[in-house]
């Protein structure tokens, strides 16, 4: 089982894992008009993300830790657990679940904000 988890860092320290990659650097969808509403769930703001520089290099280190282990946690964090950390989850469980992987995403602070 892979468990992806997104998150975000003002609300607090990253999930228990020894795997955790910070989306920061990542360009910020909140900073675009036509994106701050949405999450890294809405295929445009996983097209910003994919777009951004430094995008490859955290989404083929986490896509070889998961391939790498029989159990794991992967964590992304970016500041708010809205739109960066979010859509490298995603992509990452899309591609993942194609390839025959058992594996499961769950976003903290989306669903905080959906309960």
């Amino acid at each position: 089982m892979i468990t992806l988890v997104s998150f975000g860092y003002k609300f607090g320290d990253p999930p228990d894992t020894v795997h955790v990659h910070d989306c920061r650097k990542l360009r910020n969808p909140h900073n675009e008009p036509g994106l701050r509403e949405s999450d890294g769930r809405d295929p445009a703001v996983k097209t910003f993300v994919e777009r951004s520089k430094g995008f490859a290099s955290i989404y083929e280190t986490a896509k070889a830790e998961a391939k790498g282990f029989g159990q794991i946690t992967i964590a992304f964090g970016c500041y708010g657990g809205r739109h960066r950390s979010v859509a490298l989850a995603e992509l990452l469980h899309e591609d993942l679940k194609r390839a025959g992987h058992d594996v499961r995403v769950r976003h903290r602070e989306l669903e905080k904000a959906e309960a």
